[in-house]
């Protein structure tokens, strides 16, 4: 069962939602679907045949349109997520694809049913502490079949000190003006500030995965720096 601050997380989402895209794409200058581009791609690439792919804390199923695109004819995929809201939204944006309510930790799936499991700028809202973490991840390798890939795309903590310094900065900034425009939303956007903040950085969340059971662990860093695509093989 989710713990109470899974549950607060997934109420903060279902009170932005109707923001959420507009949210993303201010805070990025639009390079959010870029990124999705991207990592898509790689997916694609990952799974080149029929693939059976999840795609775990869908949100509004951006990312699961995107991977729409990228895999063969024929693929399945799921979206899931904890945020009722978010879902209803998915489901009206993206009526082809299946979207069900369902936590990360505890996902409805048997063993080893899935080719593909991703994640895109959802990863740090599981970050509560490192063992809920390694928890959540271990359940991702869990249902995929062996063999089967992970990936993730995350913002990241820059390894070099004077962009790390430039990315507090701003995303401190941005968050600051989306409380100005929308108060009543003050706690979901302060949360999704500090969810970006304390994530891991690229090598960081690589060491992670391995302790989490994958292997073949990689990680690409994309412009300007600030995010990561991790893709590991279970």
């Amino acid at each position: 069962m989710p713990s109470k601050t899974e549950l607060a997380i997934a109420g903060f989402y279902d009170g932005i939602y109707l923001f959420y895209g507009a949210a993303n794409s201010l805070l990025t200058f639009g390079l959010d679907r870029y990124w999705r581009a991207r990592a898509a791609a790689a997916a694609g690439r990952l799974a080149p045949g029929r693939a059976k792919a999840l795609d775990v804390c869908c949100g509004t199923g951006d990312f699961s349109a995107a991977l729409k695109k990228c895999l063969a004819p024929g693929a399945e995929i799921c979206g899931a997520d904890l945020s009722p809201a978010m879902l209803s939204s998915a489901r009206t944006k993206h009526p082809e694809t299946t979207f069900l309510r369902a936590e990360a930790k505890e996902l409805p799936f048997p063993d080893a049913v899935f080719d593909l499991v991703t994640i895109s700028f959802a990863t740090r809202n599981l970050n509560i502490d490192r063992e809920k973490m390694l928890a959540a991840l271990r359940e991702f390798g869990r249902v995929l079949k062996p063999g089967g890939f992970f990936l993730n795309l995350e913002t990241t903590r820059p390894e070099n000190p004077a962009l790390w310094f430039l990315m507090r900065a701003y995303v401190i900034a941005v968050i600051a003006l989306l409380n100005l425009l929308s108060p009543k939303s003050r706690a979901s956007y302060s949360f999704l500030r500090n969810t970006i903040l304390n994530f891991y950085s690229a090598a960081q969340f690589s060491a992670l995965l391995c302790e989490a059971g994958f292997r073949d662990v990689s990680a690409n860093i994309l412009c300007p720096g600030a995010v990561a695509v991790h893709t590991a093989r279970r």
